[in-house]
């Protein structure tokens, strides 16, 4: 084999088994959680059946000041919404929808807050069984993981036909953090948050595997924010899989999810 082909082979062999940016996930303890917190679904009904679009929405959200920025450190460490707190909804497994304005406050007799009623449409619904979450979030988009901070509804549009019937008191996983398109530091780290319902994370039960450009990089065993490090710029794909104690995927229409994010 003459000398530029074995250098050619070399060099293929060497970007083949190249390692990629040296990437961490590293835990965080959770912001403290605010007291008394409770986000309510008004409409439409448990299994209710909407007739026509847009499809009207609304829901209540107490003590929990939507559209101020949050005032923890970790706002000065991640992205940090100018838009302030709000509530991420998803309609099925849809990217999420930030709501951070109510169209009604509500104050008691010292004029401190109490509620605010949040009201929203969706233009585009194929027919049969839908599923709406939501659960409220810091400025910087860290999940709130109290009691009463999150629902999951069922409701149809126009037939009440399911390929796939969800079930709201089964192991859920909601992907949350990362998403979208963010201008930053290539070393500057992101959030990586998601929300738990009806199961327990621990080492030797219910984890989330996260994937990272289609690579497995850790089986994470604790309901907490993460922060991830070392993600060159460019795009990213980042995946969130509900696995058992046998690393089995959980059944779930949401329990496997995959976002492509850029970094700028």
């Amino acid at each position: 084999m003459k000398w530029w082909m074995v250098c050619v082979a070399s060099l293929f062999c060497f970007n083949a088994f190249a390692r990629p940016d040296d990437i961490r996930v590293v835990p965080l303890q959770p912001t403290p959680e605010p007291t008394h917190v409770q986000l309510t679904p008004i409409f439409p009904k448990s299994k209710a059946v909407v007739h026509r679009l847009p499809a009207p929405f609304q829901f209540r959200i107490e003590g929990f000041p939507l559209g101020t920025k949050s005032q923890f450190d970790r706002a000065q460490e991640v992205f940090n919404s100018p838009n302030g707190q709000s509530v991420h909804v998803f309609i099925d497994d849809n990217f999420y929808m930030a709501y951070s304005r109510s169209v009604m406050d509500s104050f008691d007799e010292n004029r401190e807050f109490n509620d605010k009623i949040v009201r929203f449409s969706v233009k585009e619904l194929s027919d049969g069984e839908h599923v709406i979450r939501a659960f409220p979030v810091r400025s910087f988009k860290e999940s709130l993981k109290g009691r009463g901070c999150y629902f999951a509804r069922v409701f149809y549009y126009k037939s009440t036909a399911s390929k796939n019937p969800f079930d709201i008191n089964a192991p859920c996983l909601t992907y949350n953090q990362p998403q979208g398109i963010y201008y930053q530091n290539a070393n500057s780290p992101l959030l990586l948050d998601f929300y738990i319902m009806n199961c327990r994370l621990s080492s030797d039960g219910y984890r989330v595997r996260l994937f990272i450009d289609g690579q497995f990089q850790e089986a994470l065993d604790r309901w907490t924010p993460y922060l991830i490090y070392g993600l060159s710029k460019g795009s990213h794909t980042i995946s969130l899989q509900l696995v058992d104690s046998h690393g089995r995927q959980v059944p779930g229409l949401f329990n496997h999810t995959t976002r492509t994010i850029i970094i700028n």
